[in-house]
């Protein structure tokens, strides 16, 4: 059984946790597909979206959360946040077919938009959601963004993006100061919790690494750029009771998987290196690896294990759970770990995005919350 451990609460300690989209009523996605064709208005929309997140905002609460999110429920998908608030992007979601792990193929449209000009931000990023959150959210609320390295990178195209930016440093210099000047309106407005998410996720797969040596390139000194790039977003917010996060995703989309492999060679490199209190790690499956990497994760940063799934709504019991973060804290600490689900419930906004039930997602949560209380009280 893993050991009781109550600490006195640090801006960081909150112990269960998720990381962002919650699954999306019929009402609001019927809402949304009559304003793109125009059968509704802005307000109309607005009002659907506020009913949505007041519910998962109920949810969230009766599951026990320490934290809470909006479930982006305003967003077609978690990185559309940036794309529908800057210029310079392509104007249409590009579509892709994928290789599910079953052998079936996959068809989707994509949510990251490819950079064909110069980015320019024409409206805040966030605001509308940390201000509906600021009056209703029962606790502290948490924003989640997509980071300068991986929008930098998943929306440069050869051939387009370069024409804009000859140089791409001066992409990622652009990109880089629009997340930071919506991370330091997030603070003044109230925010507790800023998670940036999947900056580093190609370093996680041993494969994509290959391809990089293959290509000529460095894989440490393009993580060290990645490193700088985000540190120059969290330095700039940091201050005394703010959270600050990166969320290494791993994929959520109709069983798409952002590459195999675990943690140990990026966790030797990052954990200590990039200025954040947590890092939401993905541990529903055997395909990341154990949890031998959270040995390097230095005193002052939490773990959180994302050990309840959100793509298959079969229940964790109580007991898997507490055996996985007993067998955790075999490699770190019990007091620098905490739990929460695996990625978003919500692959994106559609009909194809959800992998289970409302009443499947409400169970996980409470789960989570269960757990949680058990093992740090």
């Amino acid at each position: 059984m893993v050991a009781d451990v109550k600490t006195a609460s640090m801006a960081s300690d909150y112990r269960c946790d998720q990381v962002g989209s919650l699954l999306r009523p019929p009402h609001l996605l019927d809402a949304r597909d009559d304003f793109k064709a125009g059968r509704i208005d802005r307000a109309a929309l607005r009002a659907a979206e506020d009913k949505a997140v007041l519910d998962v905002l109920q949810v969230q609460k009766d599951a026990g959360m320490a934290i809470f999110t909006d479930g982006e429920m305003r967003r077609d998908s978690w990185q559309t946040v940036f794309s529908e608030a800057v210029d310079g992007f392509e104007e249409n979601y590009p579509v892709r077919e994928f290789k599910r792990p079953d052998g079936s193929v996959a068809r989707l449209q994509m949510h990251t938009k490819a950079i064909t000009g110069q980015v320019r931000q024409k409206k805040r990023l966030a605001d509308v959601d940390a201000a509906f959150l600021s009056q209703h959210a029962p606790g502290p609320f948490k924003i989640t963004m997509p980071s300068p390295a991986m929008i930098a990178r998943q929306s440069y195209r050869r051939g387009d993006t370069d024409k804009a930016y000859p140089d791409a440093n001066d992409l990622r210099s652009d990109i880089g100061g629009i997340v930071t000047g919506e991370m330091k309106a997030l603070v003044g407005e109230g925010c507790a919790y800023i998670q940036l998410d999947e900056g580093f996720t190609i370093y996680a797969d041993p494969a994509r690494l290959t391809v990089m040596t293959e290509e000529g390139l460095d894989a440490d000194q393009a993580l060290e750029e990645d490193i700088a790039l985000e540190n120059a977003c969290y330095d700039a917010v940091r201050r005394p009771g703010l959270t600050l996060a990166m969320h290494l995703c791993r994929g959520s989309r109709s069983g798409f998987m952002r590459g195999k492999g675990g943690y140990d060679w990026l966790a030797e490199r990052l954990f200590d290196r990039l200025h954040v209190d947590r890092y939401l790690l993905e541990y529903d499956s055997d395909k990341v690896g154990g949890f031998e990497p959270l040995r390097h994760l230095p005193k002052g940063k939490v773990a959180v294990l994302g050990l309840v799934s959100s793509t298959n709504p079969r229940l964790e019991t109580r007991d898997e759970l507490l055996r996985r973060i007993e067998s955790a804290t075999q490699h770190c600490p019990v007091e620098r770990l905490a739990i929460s689900s695996q990625c978003g419930f919500q692959g994106a906004a559609t009909r194809d995005g959800a992998h289970m039930s409302f009443d499947d997602q409400r169970r996980k949560l409470e789960r989570i919350g269960e757990v949680a209380q058990e093992v740090w009280g």
